[in-house]
């Protein structure tokens, strides 16, 4: 065996809307206040993501430690992916995210399919929340309410009158939602998601709080938004009354298949489907061929390792996200 089972280091992101919670998740943050995003698993080319230094990964244990995820794809691409296909440019079809969210994300949509096909400079991004930790009162935008018309939408972008038109959601921690692209949304203060997407950093946003926070404008995608808004979109909601020992499919699309593991006490198996899977654990600690994950570590299990065993040493979950071949 080429690959074994390994351990990324973060990205640690600062975004105007971040805080300090990722800190309880054993992130570095120095004296920053204002961290929004640790990006646990990464492989983007500097032009899509031109905010992020190094937009990639690298592996932090094992004999290729120090190598970024996209490295070892020219290298070891069979014994990483198996059957699972590269992006087009022969990088890892993932990106997995923590977000603490101190104060509300941009009211945003992410482009579909059908605009990414006559805007070859957008990539699609579809990607998925499991609510890690949620302050009471806080909430979740998603989608527009019943009887709101793109026209609508339209007639408020970039005014806090969008928000009237926003359905919002209680945010309960273990809850899980997934969000097609075109879905308008946005992530309400007080809440803490690990997230799981395509490989995408594309965001039109229609509307940023700068007001409220008093944040330094950013630059807003009012026609880009309008074009890749779909109303109506069947998100997927999978709720948080789950006890005990057990796994649950939370979503299984076209691009990704995400289970929670609850491990209160047996061992349980992951990578059994084929290619590779991404183990990120949310709550407890667990050990995994070796390696130690606690809260907030994410690892990754290669196609060529097979199923491989976690066991927890207190009660604990975990996300495997497996990718579809």
């Amino acid at each position: 065996m080429t690959l074994e089972p390994f351990t990324l280091s973060p990205i640690l992101v600062e975004r105007p809307w971040g805080g300090v919670r990722l800190s309880q998740f054993h992130k570095e943050l120095g004296v920053s206040t204002t961290v929004g995003e640790s990006w646990e698993l990464a492989d983007l080319p500097a032009e899509v993501a031109p905010t992020v230094d190094d937009p990639q990964t690298r592996v932090a244990t094992g004999r290729f430690a120090g190598q970024s995820l996209h490295e070892l794809i020219a290298t070891h691409r069979s014994a990483l992916l198996g059957p699972v296909e590269p992006t087009a440019d022969g990088r890892f079809p993932l990106l997995v995210k923590l977000l603490d969210a101190r104060e509300n994300l941009s009211v945003q949509v992410h482009p579909p399919a059908s605009y990414v096909e006559s805007h070859p400079e957008a990539r699609l991004k579809t990607e998925s929340w499991y609510v890690v930790k949620a302050d009471p009162g806080s909430v979740l935008y998603l989608d527009l309410d019943r009887e709101a018309t793109i026209g609508d939408l339209g007639a408020r972008l970039g005014t806090d009158d969008i928000v009237k038109l926003l359905r919002r959601v209680d945010a309960v921690e273990g809850e899980f939602w997934h969000l097609p692209a075109g879905l308008v949304h946005a992530l309400g203060a007080g809440t803490m998601v690990a997230e799981v997407q395509t490989p995408s950093d594309t965001t039109f946003r229609m509307y940023d709080w700068s007001t409220e926070y008093g944040r330094q404008p950013r630059q807003l995608h009012f026609e880009e938004a309008l074009a890749s808004v779909r109303i109506g979109m069947p998100e997927t909601h999978v709720g948080a009354a789950r006890d005990g020992d057990g796994s649950t499919v939370l979503t299984d699309n076209t691009h990704y298949r995400i289970v929670e593991h609850r491990i209160d006490g047996a061992t349980c198996v992951v990578g059994r489907t084929s290619g590779p899977c991404v183990v990120m654990v949310v709550r407890g600690s667990v050990a995994m061929s070796g390696l130690n994950l606690s809260a907030g570590s994410t690892a990754v299990v290669p196609h060529e390792c097979g199923a491989v065993d976690i066991t927890p040493s207190e009660p604990s979950t975990g996300l495997e996200i497996s990718l579809q071949s």
